[in-house]
């Protein structure tokens, strides 16, 4: 594919930590549980969840806030030299760390009735790590 001139979130996670899971981990982690008691232990943990992005009787879906993992500075700085981040953005990555990963709780019912993709393109939309400043984790 070409380059193109924006970043979307994805794009932006791998410039940031990485293509291969050996080399960057994982974005994201999903797991099965009874979503209000997995939410309720993990705030008792202090890890703090995003809104549910699928809140159906038969589906329950939420990411938890993102781990900030550390950038490498050439990494950093071949997207700012791409013009793909700001100064501002490029200092805030190397210096406060970028969203690196989530853990999805998810509690299904009924089997499986389809993809969500409205709410999935919603929260890849959210967890885009120029929308995480340190202000906001």
């Amino acid at each position: 594919m070409p380059p193109t001139p924006r970043l979307g979130t994805i794009g932006l996670w791998v410039g940031l930590h990485g293509e291969s899971f050996l080399e960057a981990g994982m974005h994201h982690l999903e797991a099965r549980f009874d979503f209000p008691l997995v939410r309720e232990q993990l705030r008792g943990l202090c890890i703090n969840g995003m809104p549910p992005f699928s809140d159906f009787e038969f589906l329950k879906q939420a990411f938890t806030e993102g781990e900030r993992w550390p950038v490498r500075r050439e990494r950093a700085e071949k997207l700012l030299r791409g013009g793909l981040i700001t100064e501002a953005q490029f200092q805030e990555f190397v210096s406060e760390k970028a969203i690196g990963s989530h853990l999805e709780t998810l509690q299904r019912r009924g089997g499986f009735k389809g993809f969500n993709q409205k709410s999935v393109s919603a929260i890849i939309a959210a967890t885009d790590p120029r929308a995480q400043s340190v202000s906001h984790a």
